[in-house]
This record gives structure tokens, sequence and C-alpha cells, in this order.
């Protein structure tokens, strides 16, 4: 059996573990209020027993009595892990809607006017103006409504463009942060297993430290990580690794091109390529909708977007179009037509899908896309009218430009303007094919001058008669500077899908200087050509009116709906706001549950004053309990020791 001298140690380890206890309680209140403590338990376990006596049918033991085990942090792995996820949602989802706020505030205030009243205003002067075509005070203001008009989209644009550049900053501030909690996760990781090397302690504050890290970096990006044997955390991005043991890995910004200057986030020193993909959209399910860098990557997009990166849906041939004046059908032409529709919608429809996961999935190349193709359709569709274009078919016609070069068209389709019906200004010399709204360095019209008349024809290859009998000429008549009479042919610049210089293009648009100087060419009566003695084109101001309220425009590649253009404007802010809800009830959605996570984790976590006191209370009724042991033995061991002197 035990000595007295056994049972000592038995006291003194019970004071050791109730100290322990009472240093553990008090540590927890002290840090009640210090931001991401978490609550510390003692945990006891029983000293080894001393065997005294074993017999074939037991074995008598003698405790020892108990000792401190460990002090472990009182947390849940699991809801630790949701937090992330959550807090990581809720932060994307807060840089999409600041984003859609930042957007509202450039449409609905520009200095303090909306482009709603730019967009109101030309179509007013428009009106206007085919009330009195002859009024040069009409005119002008038509003329002065549209140069707001295009001043007042290309503000608009140029702050979209500028925000998404602007967004470089906040990119490059993220980043920096993902890289400094990086280090400071892989510093505490050596911390970490350098002070638990020897087993006996755990380092629950420098835990405490690199816990709150890892939640810090949850709101930059989302991460998979796990804990090695050594205590070591291990994070990776993707499948990229960001920490490794003791050693941290760093990305850096660079930009995408030299066009925009924006940035992506690449890997510098771990041998991965880009951090986030960018050519997919984001994904709930896939959980990359989560982390405020990616949030803002996706908000910026890749580009400044235009018109060309809306997808068209392709017209599908009516049978119809494919029957002649006798009603008879043409088979043949029709099923070719067909089949080149086929194609062309297979083609659409992975336009469709790489949109939707590019441009589409970005609320401001989205805007963008959707915006320019309003300016873009609205101002050709002005252009068209005041400068009409015809299809060409040319076959081996030769020519000069203006400066006397030689040029020959290849044989083919070509737009030409219209000389017959195009309205003409009012000027002495009738000018023809001045357009309102112009491209930067492109001309509307490549003008080739001939020495023989060029003629229309039918779709049979013949002469196209007027009225009258007489050939349709596709060409105008002038005199040159030498008194020989010659013809200019009027050939279309068509828009390029891959050059920006060619396009109608918000970026590339501006005023048409020669009608800014001068009202008289601005085309407003009807050409002689088509029997106009100088009346003014009613019919023009007709289908400008006409144009403006018929439903041509889509504004989303997804949908077959067309709009005019007042109601497309209004769809697509509408539409703004209509994402800016649903991203808005997101948000709400993912703060509450972030909030509701938040609080389960302090309910395990978090340190109770109340409670903790109760401990404090025990561990000194056991601290008091155990003082009184030793006494009880000193006071026995001091009889017996008397007793046998």
């Amino acid at each position: 059996m035990g000595s007295l001298f056994t049972s000592f140690g038995v006291g003194v380890q019970g004071i050791h573990s109730s100290q322990s206890g009472l240093n553990t309680t008090s540590h927890n209140l002290a840090n009640t209020k210090t931001p991401g403590y978490t609550r510390q338990q003692n945990i006891n376990a029983d000293m080894p027993y001393q065997t005294y006596k074993v017999t074939g049918k037991h074995t008598s033991q003698i405790g020892m009595g108990t000792r401190v085990d460990t002090i472990r942090q009182i947390r849940d792995q699991f809801l630790d892990k949701e937090y992330r996820l959550e807090f990581s949602r809720q932060s994307f989802y807060d840089k999409l809607v600041e984003t859609e706020n930042e957007i509202e505030d450039v449409f609905g205030e520009m200095e303090g006017v909306e482009f709603r009243y730019a967009l109101n205003e030309i179509w007013a002067q428009i009106e206007t103006l085919s009330t009195d075509p002859g009024s040069i005070v009409y005119r002008k203001l038509f003329i002065a409504g549209a140069e707001a008009f295009i001043d007042k989209a290309n503000d608009v644009y140029r702050e979209l463009t500028n925000y998404q550049t602007g967004l470089n900053e906040e990119i490059y501030k993220n980043v920096d942060k993902i890289n400094k909690i990086g280090e400071e996760i892989a510093k505490y990781n050596s911390v970490i297993t350098e002070m638990e090397a020897s087993g006996t302690q755990n380092a629950n504050d420098y835990r405490d430290i690199r816990n709150s890290l890892m939640d810090e970096l949850s709101g930059l990006t989302y991460y998979y990580y796990q804990e090695d044997v050594d205590g070591k955390m291990q994070i990776y991005i993707d499948g990229a690794p960001l920490v490794i043991e003791g050693k941290s890995y760093h990305m850096h910004c660079e930009e995408l091109s030299e066009d925009t200057g924006m940035y992506k986030v690449v890997w510098s020193d771990n041998g991965f390529g880009d951090v986030y993909d960018l050519d997919t959209a984001y994904s709930n399910k896939d959980r990359t909708d989560t982390g405020s860098l990616y949030g803002i990557l996706t908000a910026r997009g890749k580009k400044f977007a235009n018109y060309t990166d809306l997808p068209v849906t392709p017209k599908e041939p009516q049978e119809t179009d494919y029957r002649d004046e006798d009603g008879v059908f043409d088979q043949d032409a029709f099923d070719e037509a067909y089949e080149a529709y086929e194609l062309e919608y297979a083609q659409f429809e992975k336009d469709v899908k790489i949109y939707n996961n590019t441009t589409g999935n970005s609320i401001l190349t989205k805007i963008e896309a959707q915006f320019d193709r309003f300016v873009h359709d609205m101002v050709t569709m002005i252009n068209d009218v005041l400068c009409p274009n015809i299809e060409f078919e040319a076959d081996g016609i030769t020519g000069t430009d203006i400066n006397g070069k030689d040029i020959t068209l290849e044989d083919g389709t070509y737009k030409i303007l219209d000389v017959v019906n195009s309205p003409t200004g009012t000027d002495d010399d009738l000018t023809i094919g001045e357009e309102m709204f112009r491209r930067r360095t492109t001309d509307r019209y490549q003008v080739i001058i001939l020495d023989a008349p060029l003629y229309r024809k039918d779709a049979d290859g013949n002469d196209l008669l007027d009225e009258d009998g007489n050939p349709v000429p596709a060409t105008l008549e002038y005199t040159d500077s030498e008194g020989n009479t010659k013809y200019k042919l009027f050939v279309y610049n068509e828009e390029e899908e891959d050059d920006i210089f060619s396009q109608y293009t918000i970026r590339n648009l501006e005023m048409n200087d020669k009608v800014l100087a001068n009202y008289s060419l601005l085309p407003v009566k009807v050409n002689p050509l088509a029997g106009g003695t100088g009346a003014y084109a009613q019919d023009m101001f007709t289908d400008l009116i006409a144009n403006w309220q018929k439903e041509t425009i889509a504004l989303d590649p997804n949908t077959l709906t067309v709009y005019s253009y007042d109601r497309y404007y209004e769809e697509m802010i509408e539409g703004l706001g209509t994402q800016g809800m649903i991203w808005n009830g997101m948000l709400e959605r993912q703060t509450g549950l972030t909030d509701e996570v938040e609080a389960k984790r302090q309910q395990i976590s978090g340190v109770s004053t109340d409670e903790e006191l109760v401990y404090l209370l025990q561990y000194q009724h056991a601290f008091n309990a155990a003082s009184r042991y030793i006494n009880a033995i000193d006071e026995m061991l001091q009889n017996l020791i008397e007793r046998l002197a």
C-alpha cells in the first residue's frame, strides 16, 4: 500500500492541477473582449498508477493523483470551415453590389444631368425639325442635340472604363494583403511547431492569431486548408499552394493587355500561372462566387466591351422571301439559305456560351456592351437614313481615288450610297453622303472616280429601270476642275469585328466636323434624281421617327425579345437595377448566414464571464481542498514521528 509520502504527492498534484485551472480561467477572463480569442480549457488525466500487488485474479494499484494533460482550445473545425465559406461569399457579393451601385451613379447622375435627358433631347429635336426642315434654327438645334448626345455617351462610357481601370488599385491592395497574410501564417506555423515540439504545451494564443489571419484571408479569397500532424497549416487556392509549412508563396499583378491596362493576378513563385480563371462564369455550386478579390475581377471583366461582344441572333430565312411575283417557290435557294442559317446559328450558340462566361459574367463589361450596342445601332440608323446604302455587284471596276491613285474593286457584293434616293444638303452643290456621326479615323465612303457611269442591276443582272424606262444610276455625275465629266462611286467602308477603328463604337465616335462647320450640308432635301424640285425630305423624318419606335434591337443574346430604342434603354437600366436587387438579396442572405455561423462559433469558442467565474470558484475550492488534504497528511506524519520518538 502507499505511504504517507505518496499521499503528499497526490495532494501536490491536486494543487498543481487546480492552480493551472485557475490560471487558464483567469486567462479566459482577461481575454473576454480580445478579437479572435478562443476559450481554453484544462484537460486533466490520471497520473501513472503504482502497482503494489499482482495475483492471478487481479492487480492492486494505488492512484498517484491527477495531472494537466493539455490545455485545449474549445473550437469547432466544421464551424470554422462553414464560417470562412459564408464570409468569403459575403465578401464576393459585397463587391458586386458595390460595382452595381457605381454603375447606377454613372447613368443616373453625371454632373447633375441624367443620360436619359440627352437621349430624349435628340429625338425631340428630330420631331421639331420635321415640322420645318427649312429652318436654320431647327437644324442647328438638331445638330446641337446630336452633339450633346454623343458627348454624353462618351462621358458615360469613359466613366465606366475609368472605374474599371480604377479597380486596379483595389486589386493590387488585395493581392498585397493576401501575400502578407500568407507570410504571417507561415511564420506562425513555424512558431507553433517549435513551441509544441516537446509535447508539453499547446501554442493556443498563437493558434488564435493564425485562425484570425485565416478568417481575414477567407474574406479576400476562398481556399482549401488542412493541418498536418505537426500543427502546420497547409493552404491552397484552387489547387495552388499559398502556404506550405513554414513557407509562403506569392502572387502579383500583371497587365491583361496594353490597350486596357487592367490587371490579372498570377502566381510568382510556385510554378502555377493565373490565380483565377477569368474565362469561366462564377458558380455557387463550384464555390467560385467567393472572395473580394475574385469579386472585383468578376465585376470588372477583362476588357473594355463594345457592341461586337454581343452575339446577334441570325435571321431565319422565310419562305415568302423565296417566292417570285407569280408565287413560285424556289426550293433550292431556300434550302441553301436555310443550311447557311443553321451553320450560323450553331456558331451563334457557341458565341453565346463564350459571352455568358466572359462579357456577360461581368456587370461592367455587360453594361458597356449593351450601352455601346444601343449607341451604335442608334447612330448607324440615323446615318443610314441620311445616307442610305444599297447593295451593288462589282465586276472588274477600275478607277482612281480623290488623290488620283488607281483603285480596282475585287469581284463581289458591296454597299454603296444610293445616289438617287439619298437626301441632299441645302448648299449650292446639293451635297449627298454627309453622315451625322462619323468614325474618327474612317470615312463613311471610299469615293472612286470613274470615267463612265455605272447603273444598278436587277436580280437577273439587267439594268434596273425607273418609271420613265431609264437606267437607274449607281454613280453621281459631276464635272471635274478641267471640265471633264466624271462619275463618283461611293463605296461604304464596312465595319470590321477585329478593327475598332472601323466601327461605330462609342470610343471611336464623333460628330461630322463638316456638318458642324456648315449646317447646310445636313441632308434634308429631296434628291433631284428622285424627282425633287427643292422640296424637303419629309419621308426621311417619317422614317427616322418610325425607326425610333420600331422594335428591332435585342438587349441580350440569351433572349429573343427585341425593343425600340427608347424601350431598350429603359430595359437596360431596369435590368441593371434588377441585377442589383438580386445581388443585394444574396448579400443580405450571406451576411445573415455569416452572422449565424459566427454566433454558433461564439457559443462554443467565446468566453462567458459568468461561466468562467463558476469555473474559477470550482478551481478555488479544489485548490483549498488539496491544501487541506496536504495539511491532514502533514499532521498525521507529525503525530506518527512524535509517537515513535
